[in-house]
């Protein structure tokens, strides 16, 4: 769980700001209409921008006055110094729909390994306590469903739902857990480093703990527990559900050879550790893959509303932000950034269970 979250961070730091990108966007668009862009003209031919206050500044000293060229959406196209990194605002806005290796090199170019891994202290404070109870609930869950049915005959038709039943109880439980920390590393995650753009987000977990405190008492640690829970506990179930009917059907493959689980059963022989470990991780990737396709929107829906503070819309319920991103941006907009999460889930689900299933395998001959 530590090596996972070491090394998802980063890809989890674009996920977050592909999906708070929009927010973002309009943030600086109502206070740029507020306060007034205080840059009188762009003077182009002379190398030289003029402010309101008749000040003549170089352009070639004040790159970040200029943002480098401005999307369709934009209503703007030049920034005022007074916005604190406002050149590594305008990347990650205009980048928004950029590919996800893309914008993790215009993250380290503009922010550095800083900007990568926000968010890293409330991840690693998570992980394992999250890890723990999720996988441990899992399996104590199914024995336990396991037990009830021992007796009965038909045995598939009344044990299917169990990896369902199970795995959405053990993630509800887990994530309930773990929630304040999960929306510290999102808000953590969508700070530009060396910016104060986002306005009541701290650094620390002590520091964001006490702000959400004090504006908003215990309830808002539990800022976008909803979506949370709705992304959760249909992935896990269906997680599980994948999980157990792939590595059962490769197993019982008999055209796979050697490779096959029943290969070995025939013989009467254990299945040996390398080709339980192959059925694990191939299952457990691809798993993940479905569950993260399916439950695409509510992450979307979360991370907007974590990253949110007083933002319209905030305290929107989960259909109806759903409803507007779909207005605003089409069905490509529920699934905002869900390449990334893709690229940081099924790798990281896969060896996570393989480790998990291979060191009980490890342990029960140990013990």
């Amino acid at each position: 769980s530590i090596v996972y979250a070491l090394a998802g961070t980063p890809i989890e730091v674009v996920k977050v700001r592909q999906q708070s990108a929009p927010l973002l966007e309009a943030s600086f668009s109502s206070t740029l209409r507020r306060q007034g862009n205080p840059v009188k003209k762009l003077l182009r031919s002379r190398g030289a921008i003029m402010l309101n206050n008749g000040l003549m500044l170089p352009m070639d000293a004040f790159p970040c006055l200029v943002a480098p060229g401005g999307g369709a959406k934009m209503d703007y196209s030049i920034y005022s110094r007074l916005f604190e990194s406002c050149r590594n605002v305008s990347s990650v806005v205009q980048e928004q729909s950029s590919g996800t290796f893309r914008m993790l090199s215009t993250i380290f170019r503009t922010e550095g390994w800083q900007g990568l891994y926000s968010g890293l202290k409330p991840t690693l404070a998570m992980s394992i306590p999250n890890t723990v109870i999720y996988l441990s609930s899992y399996d104590e869950i199914s024995i336990h469903l396991h037990a009830l049915h021992s007796s009965n005959s038909d045995e598939d038709a009344s044990r299917a739902y169990i990896p369902l039943f199970a795995g959405s109880t053990a993630r509800v439980i887990s994530s309930f857990a773990t929630a304040p920390l999960e929306l510290i590393r999102t808000r953590q995650a969508s700070i530009i480093a060396g910016s104060n753009i986002a306005q009541g987000k701290a650094t620390g977990i002590l520091e964001e703990f006490r702000f959400l405190m004090r504006t908003g008492g215990l309830s808002s640690c539990y800022n976008g527990l909803g979506p949370l829970l709705l992304r959760d506990a249909p992935f896990a179930a269906i997680y599980f559900l994948c999980l157990e009917q792939f590595r059962g059907n490769l197993s019982g493959n008999t055209s796979l050879g050697r490779w096959s689980g029943r290969h070995y059963t025939e013989q009467g022989i254990q299945m040996p550790a390398s080709i339980d470990v192959m059925h694990t991780f191939a299952a457990g990737a691809s798993a993940a893959l479905v569950a993260t396709i399916l439950t695409g929107p509510f992450d979307v829906v979360k991370t907007m509303r974590q990253v949110s503070n007083q933002a319209a819309g905030s305290k929107a319920s989960t259909l109806s932000l759903i409803r507007r991103i779909f207005h605003d941006e089409g069905v490509k907009g529920l699934w905002r950034g869900n390449v990334s999460r893709m690229i940081k889930v099924v790798p990281g689900h896969a060896a996570m269970v393989t480790c998990y299933e291979f060191g009980k395998r490890v342990l029960d001959g140990v013990l």
